[in-house]
């Protein structure tokens, strides 16, 4: 700015005393004078900019704060199994000379899966065949004397101590030969057992013996996942687990398929916790599961876990700090001005801050632009939160 403009915009604010100086000369000079009353203008600017900064009405965004509630849910991971899955073996001891399946196969009920060496039980089954034989013997010869005593005592050609001992024969051949029948019958059943063969259909989840392997009665050969009836197992922890309940919801899905999903309801729910993880079992059966999901996928599934109380949440911008409080600005229903308030936290969630004390359903709270206010702030609200204000 030019000298001339100096003179031009300052003069006017001088008064006729300092002007006659400054033509009189009595000023040590005219641009000394000059320069100090463009100082003069020049803060009187800014006084007046500042002073129509504060008058400034500020638009926010703001909301009418309420109180919500909600299920309270949580997500857990777990794998899809076959509700029914057994470990198979052999009911008699001995050398497996063949396994048919491996891990992953299908199998269908009455399908052979491995075979024991028989030969010392085919010994025993002909031995036990042998006794019978023998024992049918025993009693035809013991069944005719008993015919023969009976026919002469009637005539009276034998006395009845003849009678009672030849009775006596028979019972004992009888009993004789029942119990060599009950032992072929048990060789018998011991050599069916030397051939494993599936239950159900399923799959192979696992194998646990090899050929050439001896095994005692019981041990495990493989482990058979049945077909039909799928769930998923979860661990779930004790403070959570008290909130379910047999038969309620879940809502399933795959990690190999975010988009794949099924509804599921609790089977079950151990009444032990694991003595290591100090978890529960819970297992949720899939209600018809798709054609795609395999066993031992990885499942997440959502559980319900109640309701939880009524509360306010806002924003996280709306949140700001004076003097290491936590305080929020709400705004009047009638002037329209902004006044800082304290409020109590109590912790995140999916949409904002939940709100433990200081505020009331129906607040007008900011929440953009906390940084550009201070108290008694007039603000500008859009017409949306005025209208809900007004009806809260």
């Amino acid at each position: 700015m030019s000298m001339f403009d100096i003179k031009r915009s300052v003069w006017p604010r001088i008064g006729v005393k300092k002007r006659k100086l400054l033509l009189s000369g009595h000023l040590h000079s005219a641009a000394t004078i000059l320069t100090a009353a463009g100082a003069i203008f020049i803060l009187s600017a800014c006084q007046d900019d500042k002073s129509a900064s504060d008058s400034h009405v500020r638009p926010v965004k703001a909301i009418v704060v309420h109180k919500v509630t909600g299920a309270i849910t949580r997500t857990f991971s777990g794998a899809v199994r076959a509700r029914v899955e057994s470990k198979l073996g052999f009911r008699v001891p001995g050398k497996i000379l063949e396994r048919k399946v491996d891990i992953g196969d299908s199998v269908k009920a009455g399908q052979v899966i491995a075979r024991l060496d028989d030969k010392d039980m085919m010994l025993n089954l002909n031995s036990a065949k042998a006794n019978v034989a023998a024992a049918k013997s025993r009693f035809t010869v013991a069944a005719t004397a008993l015919n023969r005593a009976q026919f002469l005592f009637a005539r009276g050609h034998t006395p009845k101590a003849v009678i009672d001992q030849r009775q006596l024969e028979f019972d004992a051949a009888d009993s004789s030969l029942k119990a060599a029948q009950a032992q072929a019958q048990q060789a018998e059943n011991t050599t069916k057992y030397a051939t494993l063969t599936a239950p159900d259909s399923g799959i192979v989840s696992a194998v646990h013996a090899e050929a050439g392997q001896v095994v005692a009665a019981g041990t495990p050969v493989i482990s058979l996942a049945e077909t039909g009836a799928i769930e998923v197992a979860l661990a779930v922890p004790e403070q959570d687990v008290t909130q379910l309940t047999i038969g309620a919801a879940v809502d399933l899905s795959l990690w190999a398929d975010s988009s794949l999903k099924a509804k599921g309801r609790i089977r079950e729910i151990a009444g032990q916790a694991d003595p290591a993880s100090r978890t529960y079992a819970v297992r949720v059966a899939i209600i018809d599961p798709p054609a795609t999901i395999r066993l031992g996928m990885t499942a997440s599934a959502t559980l319900r876990l109640g309701k939880r109380p009524p509360r306010i949440i806002v924003p996280i911008s709306a949140i700001t700090q004076i003097d290491d409080d936590n305080v929020v600005y709400v705004a009047d229903r009638k002037s329209f001005k902004v006044e800082p308030r304290k409020v109590t936290l109590a912790g995140l969630t999916d949409n904002g801050v939940k709100i433990a004390s200081g505020l009331r359903p129906g607040d007008i709270v900011v929440t953009a632009g906390v940084q550009f206010l201070k108290p008694g702030k007039k603000v500008k609200l859009s017409e949306a939160v005025i209208k809900t204000a007004s009806v809260q």
